[in-house]
């Protein structure tokens, strides 16, 4: 399966800036979920929001 990159957003560390390999959606909505940054030099765990397919930090 391909992904087709238009359509999806990746989510971004807000501690560094980095592009996580996590794709979301326009119509995606998320609160709740920890992820560990896989950044170099950054091993931030933050929570993914997501509301109205838009990233807030």
């Amino acid at each position: 399966m391909k992904i087709d990159r238009k359509k999806y957003t990746q989510v971004v560390c807000p501690a560094c800036g980095y592009r996580m390999p996590l794709f979301f959606t326009e119509e995606a909505e998320c609160k709740g979920v920890q992820v560990a940054c896989k950044g170099r030099k950054c091993s931030n765990v933050f929570e993914v929001k997501i509301k109205y397919g838009q990233q807030i930090k």
